[in-house]
């Protein structure tokens, strides 16, 4: 029995195989629609990228994983590649915003704002680096990724790159520095290391040394 036949043997009364008529679908659907957002299919797409790839991303096993049918899927997108678009714009803005707030400050404070970073990094709480991950992957498929992928990693780069300028470099060591620890952390996740929070705690002065330095006036 699918979950269609089941909600209507239940709506109709038990042992009953009357067939649904356009009122009751019409109920159903408008409770679907009421009860998932978009972000919620954005959500599911998502959960099923960092899993198991952009080959999972697909309507009918996200509405299976959502526990709806796959008709509440298009009062929120057209289609699938809709979708796939949505699921790029919500990678850009969720799992770059931290990064923006680093430098939102009154304040221009070049250790404090390095020290943001690598909490960031180290916390991964506002940062997720299996959804970055999941992108990468899926940017080795599709140009459109790809592009979405180089657009962030140099946005990204350009605000650590001020971090360096309000340390006290100047271009092209702000630049190459700021290029240097992004590809460092990119690697590290890549790698898979798995070390503790413990390790990297341990570790950490080492890394701030290696990668500060000592500023050039």
């Amino acid at each position: 029995m699918t979950l269609d036949d089941a909600y209507f043997a239940r709506a109709e009364g038990e042992g009953k195989k009357r067939k649904p008529t356009t009122r009751t679908r019409g109920r159903k659907a408008r409770r679907t629609r009421e009860a998932l957002s978009r972000q919620d299919w954005i959500d599911a797409a998502r959960a099923a990228l960092i899993k198991s790839g952009i080959g999972a991303v697909r309507i009918m096993p996200l509405a299976k994983a959502l526990g709806v049918t796959r008709g509440g899927f298009y009062w929120h997108f057209s289609g699938r590649k809709d979708l796939l678009e949505a699921l790029l714009d919500d990678w850009e803005r969720t799992n770059t915003a931290s990064f923006e707030k680093i430098l939102n400050r009154e304040r221009r404070d070049g250790r404090a704002e390095f020290k943001a970073l690598v909490d960031l990094w180290i916390d991964e709480r506002e940062y997720s680096p299996a959804w970055d991950s999941a992108l990468r992957n899926w940017a080795t498929l599709s140009k459109q990724a790809a592009g979405v992928v180089r657009r962030v990693d140099e946005s990204r780069i350009g605000i650590i790159r001020e971090i360096f300028l309000h340390l006290g470099y100047e271009d092209p060591a702000a630049l190459v520095r700021a290029r240097i620890v992004y590809f460092h952390q990119v690697g590290y996740y890549t790698l898979a290391l798995g070390e503790t929070r413990a390790q990297r705690e341990a570790l950490l002065p080492v890394y701030v040394e290696a990668l500060l330095g000592t500023p050039e006036r």
